[in-house]
């Protein structure tokens, strides 16, 4: 992969593009296998919530069984075989049995949670970026990795995308070398699966003009990005004073929390439908976002504790994956915290239970001396109606201070620093010292995200006062 990628990036502009074209090929390839399996499971989208609970009993009956048959980790409850075996046993109860499973459990012996029944060769590898922590594997079947992939574009599908459309992607695709700092064209463009790829890690004040021209100029029919990226873009263009006469059929963002300031000036630039999609590297479960604007859980790869009103909700939530049989990852505590809304319907009419948007884990808090822990969308409140402001970050600097990056110019930087140390210490109950710092290159991480919350030790430092 490192040579693959050394080539590709010692390559021309054109030749580069002639890549992604080739790659385009089996995007389309893989595209037509998700239409195929998302064909094949139709039928779960409206299904009556009692066959819901059998189906989802009868999969969760399926992997248990062959957790206890053939992964290590799961061997001492083999007096669990014969209730998995009767069907007239309730596999949700069977399930109480079992260990809770955390990341370090796994990260300390990854072996005694793989199936014997599978051989490494035949396997891929999903791995988290870190940002949160230790990088985590996970290993699946490949068809297992497809068939997570096909739900997470499910959202793209009931957004109405259809074949020949184009998608602008601004989330994190290395389509442009980083050793050209300043490129002339900080974009790629694939005419074989009609993608335009952004180059998020060049995204700045220079070369925003140049990205919105060339949406302007193609005006693809969907955009996708991580939120954090598409406010910076958003916030470029409303700070050089531009009304786009493009607008998207639809924005779609993933793998970070749409915080409500970045949803309201994303919504006032783009002016189309924000859809997210829920999901994480380790494929235990995934909710993709309606046309309506509801989360529906996808029923098929994973069961979430409290779902049916079964076993007790958590928070953070645990989960037991339905589908990898490589890897079975059973009440697993992935971070997260997935409210379940048993009572909710939705007016797109499908059944699919409903979530409300999992929008932080642990790490995106701020705790205080006293035990506090305030979550990432109570302090978007305090910066969404800053003007001048590009973008912010809140990074916790020990148990004792914050500081509050800023990425504005003179004269929006002294009075937004001003305002945003007067707020934080009201909602830190002045347990905290604030310090407001002026920081134009707020880091982004391996994957070009931006964390809006973060610990020192997690993001680069020596940044100027403000």
């Amino acid at each position: 992969m490192a040579l693959a990628k050394n080539i590709y990036n010692a390559l021309p502009i054109p030749a580069q593009t002639l890549a992604l074209n080739a790659f385009g090929v089996r995007n389309r390839l893989r595209l037509a296998w998700w239409e195929r399996y998302l064909a094949g499971i139709a039928f779960t989208e409206r299904m009556p919530r009692e066959e819901q609970v059998r189906f989802v009993g009868g999969r969760l009956r399926s992997i248990l069984a062959h957790a206890v048959e053939t992964v290590p980790r799961y061997e001492g409850l083999a007096r669990l075989r014969r209730g998995l075996a009767d069907p007239s046993s309730d596999p949700f109860d069977v399930l109480r049995e079992f260990p809770v499973t955390t990341k370090a459990d796994v990260l300390a012996d990854p072996g005694a949670y793989l199936s014997r029944r599978h051989g490494a060769r035949r396997l891929v590898r999903t791995l988290t970026s870190g940002t949160t922590g230790t990088p985590f594997a996970t290993w699946m079947e490949a068809d297992t990795f497809n068939a997570t992939d096909a739900l997470w574009w499910r959202r793209n599908a009931w957004s109405g995308y259809r074949h020949g459309q184009w998608i602008a992607r601004l989330v994190g695709d290395p389509v442009v070398p980083l050793s050209d700092a300043h490129p002339r064209v900080p974009w790629r463009a694939s005419w074989v699966d009609r993608r335009l790829y952004l180059s998020t890690f060049h995204l700045s004040k220079e070369t925003a003009p140049a990205f919105l021209d060339v949406l302007e100029r193609r005006r693809p029919d969907y955009i996708m990005g991580y939120p954090s990226a598409l406010e910076i873009l958003s916030r470029f263009c409303l700070e050089a004073g531009r009304t786009l006469a493009w607008r998207p059929r639809a924005v779609w963002f993933s793998s970070e929390p749409m915080l409500e300031h970045q949803r309201d000036v994303i919504g006032r630039v783009l002016r189309a439908p924000i859809l997210g999609l829920y999901g994480s590297a380790e494929r235990v479960v995934s909710a993709a976002q309606c046309e309506a604007g509801s989360y529906h859980l996808a029923l098929v790869d994973g069961f979430v504790e409290g779902q049916f009103g079964r076993l007790e909700a958590r928070e953070p939530s645990l989960l037991t994956t339905l589908m990898n049989r490589a890897m079975p990852l059973i009440r697993f505590e992935l971070g997260d915290v997935i409210a379940l809304l048993p009572d909710a319907t939705c007016s797109c009419g499908r059944t699919l239970p409903i979530v409300a948007p999992v929008v932080a884990r642990d790490a995106d808090t701020i705790e205080t001396p006293s035990g506090r822990r305030i979550s990432a969308p109570a302090l978007t409140l305090l910066v969404k109606d800053l003007a001048g402001v590009r973008r912010t970050q809140i990074v916790q600097v020990d148990d004792s201070a914050v500081e509050v990056h800023i990425d504005a110019d003179e004269p929006a930087l002294s009075a937004a620093g001003a305002v945003l140390e007067e707020r934080f210490r009201q909602v830190l109950f002045g347990e905290m010292a604030v310090r407001c710092v002026r920081d134009t290159q707020i880091p982004t991480t391996a994957s070009g995200k931006v964390r809006f919350v973060v610990r020192k030790d997690r993001r680069s430092t020596g940044k100027e006062t403000a």
